[in-house]
């Protein structure tokens, strides 16, 4: 799904409504109407009554996120549920779609109680009193700091304990940036058309809440030359995604998988990156590590092929050729997961990436063994998997402002291109960008997944979706949105404090099906 900036989204619905009020009409309702679906759907989870039981506050502004919640209003009479419309501009404000939306919504019998001004607002109490909120204020357009009496609404919205569905952004968030306390903190926020790419972020995502999409039928054409190569991935993408399985096959027709990983500190890594690997599809998977921790490492794992590194507690140059002979056999490698930094794995892990001819995945300890002239040398098809401090070492800082992620993008798709490597940043959200300047973006809030291993296990999936056939882009994406919805699967298992990376691995079965 296409992420567009608050300036695609302006001109992607000037455009598609053409100056024609009853096109841009017609969108409007198509928005109006999942808003109202998006609501009865909050009312039923929230509540174990009917939505018609339940009770609802509707606030609009006069341009056209108010009269999508006109239309939202319409639909809600119809539909028996009791709703209040709080409008914080007078009729004759209404102009264009929000006019013709204001007159449909009157035609059901709608009527509209004033809070044009700070009085009426401070006399409006106790909206504990309504099962659901509704706000529908501002939506993109607002510029600015917010005024009266939009700013007593949305601390008296902010105050209740009733769930609130916001229309497209929450009203401040696009003034104040989420910055001021001064925007809706929404339970969930309905998205029309396309998806904001601040929802999803660390700081926008205590204001729009759970952040869904509602598809508007704007033309295809007008998408694709409005994209900038952004791309919304969701767990209902997985299915499309998933490679082939060679029912018939035996197993080095399901993927072969090297991993080179571990040290005499931090085996661990290991064998949470092997055995994400193994739970991921790849048939045949050896894992290259010391033969120091090697009793430690068949202790914990009895499926995969083990290949002791001799000499030492670490990787060294001395190994580096016979991993090279292996990959003849595999159809990829991983290398980084608990590898440490001493200088002779730094040395073997530039000597190896420069050699190797198969798909790559390099995290960890082996991003930290890079330098761009090592990693300019690395010819073959690779996935990096850095987080920001990884990212910085090796490519220099990222832009600060986490909340306006478009210079960040930007810098991904430059470094992926550069280099020719796919780059999966780690955070919230995930970013993805490949060789060919496209960027995939996944959600990602889940404070249980913030442990040490978590990105081991990550490098296993991805690791093993290679060695199944699937193209670098597709295996990080496809790699990311598993160990996600993994994630949220141990999370309701176990909780976020107690879930283990082990646990992800654990729930790595339902994420497949």
């Amino acid at each position: 799904m296409e992420i567009l900036t608050v300036e695609g989204i302006r001109s992607l619905d000037e455009q598609a409504k053409a100056g024609d009020i009853e096109k841009g009409y017609s969108l409007m309702r198509f928005a109006g109407k999942a808003l109202f679906e998006a609501a009865v759907k909050m009312l039923n989870d929230c509540d174990s009554t009917i939505a018609e039981n339940s009770n609802v506050a509707l606030f609009v502004g006069s341009g056209n996120n108010g009269g999508d919640g006109l239309v939202c209003g319409g639909f809600l009479i119809q539909a028996g549920i009791p709703c209040t419309l709080y409008s914080l501009g007078t009729p004759e404000k209404f102009k264009g779609e929000a006019a013709l939306a204001y007159r449909d919504f009157q035609k059901e019998g709608g009527r509209l109680v004033l809070m044009d001004s700070p009085e009426k607002a401070a006399c409006l109490k106790d909206l504990d009193r309504y099962q659901l909120v509704i706000d529908c204020m501002l939506g993109t357009g607002g510029k600015g700091e917010l005024r009266e009496p939009y700013a007593s609404i949305v601390r008296l919205i902010n105050e209740s304990k009733v769930p609130v569905l916001s229309a497209d952004v929450p009203t401040g968030f696009t003034t104040a940036g989420g910055r001021e306390q001064h925007a809706v903190r929404a339970t969930q926020t309905l998205m029309f058309g396309v998806p904001r790419l601040e929802a999803f972020t660390a700081q926008g995502l205590p204001y729009f809440g759970k952040a869904n999409v509602a598809r508007l039928p704007y033309p295809e054409t007008l998408l694709k030359k409005l994209s900038q190569g952004i791309h919304l991935m969701t767990e209902g993408d997985i299915p499309s995604m998933l490679p082939r399985r060679d029912e018939c096959g035996e197993k080095r027709d399901q993927g072969c998988a090297l991993i080179v990983a571990g040290s005499k500190d931090m085996p661990g890594a290991a064998a949470l990156c092997t055995k994400a690997c193994l739970r991921s599809g790849a048939g045949l998977v050896t894992l290259a590590s010391p033969s120091s921790v090697m009793p430690v490492l068949q202790a914990k794992m009895s499926e995969p092929v083990f290949m002791s590194l001799e000499g030492g507690n670490c990787f060294e140059p001395q190994h580096v050729q016979k991993l090279l002979d292996y990959t003849r056999h595999v159809q990829s490698v991983a290398i980084g997961p608990g590898l440490s930094q001493n200088e002779e794995t730094r040395k073997a892990v530039a000597e190896f990436t420069a050699s190797c001819k198969i798909p790559m995945v390099i995290d960890a300890d082996g991003l930290n063994a890079l330098s761009e002239d090592v990693l300019r040398n690395a010819k073959t098809a690779t996935v990096l998997t850095p987080h920001r401090r990884e990212f910085a070492r090796l490519f220099g800082e990222l832009p600060q402002d986490a909340c306006d992620l478009r210079e960040t993008c930007s810098l991904l798709k430059k470094k992926a291109k550069d280099f020719n490597k796919t780059i999966l940043l780690k955070g919230c959200p995930i970013l993805i960008a490949t060789p060919d300047e496209e960027i995939f973006v996944m959600p990602a809030a889940n404070s249980g997944m913030a442990k040490g291993g978590s990105g081991d296990v990550l490098t296993g999936i991805i690791t093993a979706l290679l060695a199944q056939g699937c193209e670098p882009a597709d295996a990080a994406v496809l790699g990311a949105l598993l160990h996600q919805k993994a994630g949220e699967a141990a999370r309701e298992k176990f909780g976020a404090f107690s879930m283990l990376p082990s646990d992800v691995i654990g729930c790595l079965p339902q994420a497949f099906q």
